[in-house]
């Protein structure tokens, strides 16, 4: 029988576990049935097959991104995007001119401020209170983990001179005790009290992600990390998958929350894990956070933070309340992934998996911890000990200029130094899957994450960016595994995709760049100019322009 789609004269890196070569690819009803020479993929050429030549472009399975919140795409199109912003008449000049437009919406949120740039002291309710005053605004920082609120906002929070800290978090407070208006690790409280975006915004952020994010960057699976079952985005996909509208495979966690109880949460994510079963939505994850971050002084650490004596910021679970949820979702048949970005999370999570192992016998559970910003060198024998994924942003890797203005402050020198270990993980056989917490790193190109990896700083930045933790790099083809057939297992997609493999998904990414043979300060120059999803392009640009729908 004759293929639907043949893609030949390139050099396609397949991944697989010989990491072999070839020039061609056949597919037919979206799986690979021919992987070879241009000969051996000739007999496959019927009348009506798709024939390309790739010009010598390297081709390489689909990108996974291990984790992410594509869900928050729609607050592209719906919210106040406030990266970039450089000071704080910027920003409130933007939340002014966005309320004008949008006279109609009862609160106005917004994403991205960057806290190493502004100035946080002077970013107060009163200071939005002069540019909207009748409407509760909420403003997230380019972590999600503070929260710029105004007096409106306080109010509809009930948040008070006597409000109690959230579980991990912290009100900020002025000298009297007054609530300053900014908000560590509330977010949850926000989400709760504000409606927002509805199923449709939803869908429509979801369709913006796979057209402009997904497909303009080679990915074909991601995993969605933080999915409150029924919630407006948990529909969404469901509409969307019943329309026959997904372009990429979707893993999803569902959130399991410190300060709900305990029980009926796995019953709505067991409920849930049933409606969102079925190719190409997976479901079979449950998130917890560990702590909070580095910036906002809620992430959880060994030792305290250089700036405040004594204080090792915060864990978002009481360890043995962590441990006893993660025993409890490992029974329900969950697997488990942590947020954690301190040491001492770290070492948290792992206790909770090593409680959920005893309590469970399954020691094929392929948990993950992600982010691992700081990480106690004793633990990475203990990640491969349990067998558990790590999972690191390596849009991340860099020294970036903000680092003597934010982490020497707060971590000192030799802990900022030592942030985000990666080849130590490979060193013990631990497998590493890449990930962006998009909408975190934008954007979200595996490219340069690749970059990054090998290089330890970023080439694509404005502004000078060093080594950082040089010791840490690693080579392009592990980056290209841990982007590709890591994220796979990780997900227990290794047996459909990851690879260039007969009978797998035909998920593939066609680059201008031989990246694999082309130095590593110039990866940032390429791009994806094809990408393919169960066998149908669905992004071309450049040579291939026209492959795929508009």
């Amino acid at each position: 029988m004759n293929a639907g789609l043949v893609l030949t004269n390139g050099v396609v890196y397949t991944v697989d576990a010989a990491r072999s070569r070839h020039e061609a690819v056949a597919v037919r009803d979206g799986r690979i049935v021919c992987v070879g020479s241009r000969a051996d993929v000739e007999p496959f050429v019927g009348p009506r097959t798709q024939v390309v030549d790739l010009g010598g472009c390297l081709l390489l399975p689909g990108f996974i991104d291990a984790h992410m919140h594509p869900k928050f795409a729609s607050d592209e199109l719906f919210q106040v995007m406030l990266g970039g912003r450089r000071s704080l008449a910027e920003c409130l000049a933007a939340i002014r001119r966005f309320a004008d437009e949008h006279r109609d919406v009862p609160a106005i949120l917004g994403f991205g401020w960057d806290p190493a740039a502004l100035p946080e002291h002077e970013m107060t309710a009163a200071a939005l209170d002069t540019v909207v005053a009748d409407r509760p605004v909420a403003m997230a920082d380019d972590s999600a983990h503070s929260q710029w609120v105004n007096s409106a906002m306080l109010r509809l929070l009930g948040i008070t001179k006597e409000t109690a800290d959230p579980d991990g978090g912290a009100i900020e407070r002025l000298a009297d005790g007054t609530p300053s208006g900014m908000l560590r690790e509330a977010w949850a409280w926000v989400e709760r009290a504000v409606p927002g975006a509805d199923v449709a915004e939803r869908a429509a952020g979801l369709r913006h992600f796979q057209r402009n994010v997904a497909g303009r960057y080679g990915m074909t699976t991601v995993h969605e990390s933080g999915v409150r079952p029924g919630e407006p985005a948990a529909l969404a996909y469901e509409q969307l998958r019943r329309d026959d509208e997904l372009t990429a495979r979707f893993c999803i966690s569902l959130s399991v929350e410190p300060d709900l109880p305990l029980e009926e949460q796995l019953e709505a994510a067991v409920q849930e894990r049933a409606r969102l079963a079925g190719p190409p939505l997976h479901c079979r994850s449950v998130k917890l956070f560990a702590d909070g971050v580095i910036e906002a002084h809620t992430a959880w650490l060994n030792e305290p933070y250089a700036d405040r004596p004594g204080y090792r910021g915060e864990h978002i679970w009481e360890p043995q309340a962590l441990a006893q949820a993660s025993v409890a979702a490992a029974r329900a048949g969950f697997q488990l992934h942590y947020h954690a970005i301190g040491d001492a999370a770290t070492a948290m999570s792992l206790d909770a998996i090593a409680a959920a192992r005893a309590a469970t016998g399954n020691t094929r559970a392929r948990d993950m911890i992600t982010h691992l910003q700081l990480v106690d060198p004793r633990d990475i024998a203990r990640f491969a000990a349990l067998g558990v994924t790590a999972v690191p942003q390596p849009y991340w890797f860099g020294r970036e200029p903000v680092f003597d203005k934010m982490y020497v402050p707060f971590l000192g020198v030799e802990r900022t130094d030592h942030q985000y270990p990666m080849r130590s993980f490979w060193d013990h056989r631990v497998p590493v899957a890449s990930a962006s917490d998009y909408p975190v790193s934008p954007p979200p190109n595996p490219l340069l994450a690749i970059q990054r990896g090998v290089l330890r700083r970023g080439m694509d930045t404005p502004e000078p960016c060093e080594e950082l933790w040089p010791e840490e790099a690693v080579g392009v083809e592990q980056m290209i595994e841990s982007f590709t057939i890591n994220g796979a297992y990780a997900n227990f997609l290794e047996a459909e995709t990851g690879s260039i493999e007969v009978g797998k998904s035909a998920d593939l990414a066609v680059l201008s760049d031989n990246i694999l043979e082309t130095s590593p300060e110039s990866i940032h120059h390429a791009e994806v100019l094809l990408t393919v999803f169960r066998g149908a392009p669905v992004h071309a640009t450049g040579p291939f322009a026209g492959l795929a729908p508009d």
